[in-house]
């Protein structure tokens, strides 16, 4: 979106726009994208960039970014930073899922990690056909690994057939590169879903997320937390 421009951040800032994510997937001049196979981090424009947004009160998103490029923006980064979309790579080992190396690196930092609902990705062994109950595994195993003030969720859901669309938009989105094990071997055999039970879309997500959390015994405090709190906490601090 800036391509080689710091200046269009602040044109961009000036529009409304307060988040802003490194990458797309694919690399760019400011570091390289989840999909690559050779993992160069973040580049010196992409170090002026994210020193650019901390300037302005710009929050950083890494969800598409590589393992690399995200360690260093939380390292680089003066504020927290988020992963707004994404799940545990522990769980289920492809590139679109991140690392406990860079939840820990962002959660160290005092950033918040989202966790993805879009089809076929927070799969787990335990739950192999993607559902709720694999997608709330995920969030379980991050708030374990980094704690409650760090875990959130960022479904990335849509009405209508969303499997559908991935399939239709599979090259620009990257999805299918993205779905590779972070190894770089083929990602693990799952059963394929016509949608997210439990997470349909926005809407379904939005009631079922909190009855699961109400049904395992979260506190209140805990489920304000996770349900937006945490966001809010960063982008308070981010937004000044």
């Amino acid at each position: 979106m800036i391509e080689n421009e710091l200046d269009r951040i602040e044109i961009l800032y000036g529009i409304g726009l307060r988040v802003l994510g490194i990458t797309y997937s694919e690399s760019n001049a400011l570091g390289t994208g989840l999909k690559e196979s050779r993992d160069g981090g973040l580049t010196a424009f992409g170090r002026k960039a994210v020193a650019r947004m901390n300037e302005i009160g710009m929050a950083i998103d890494c969800a598409h970014s590589s393992d690399q490029t995200s360690l260093d923006v939380a390292e680089f980064s003066k504020h927290p930073i988020f992963l707004t979309h994404t799940g545990a790579r522990a769980l289920w080992d492809i590139r679109r899922l991140a690392p406990d190396s860079v939840i820990k690196a962002v959660a160290g930092k005092g950033g918040v990690i989202g966790i993805e609902a879009a089809p076929h990705t927070t799969v787990t062994k335990a739950h192999p056909k993607h559902d709720l109950e694999s997608f709330m595994e995920h969030f379980e195993y991050v708030k374990d690994l980094v704690g409650i003030d760090h875990a959130a969720f960022g479904p990335d859901t849509l009405y209508g057939d969303h499997v559908g669309l991935h399939g239709v938009y599979a090259e620009a989105l990257s999805i299918g590169d993205s779905h590779v094990s972070g190894g770089g071997a083929p990602a693990p055999e799952y059963e394929r879903v016509e949608y997210v039970r439990g997470v349909e879309n926005p809407t379904e997500g939005s009631k079922n997320i909190l009855r699961w959390l109400v049904k395992h015994d979260y506190s209140e405090e805990h489920i304000a937390k996770v349900m937006g709190g945490n966001i809010l906490r960063v982008l308070d601090e981010v937004w000044q």
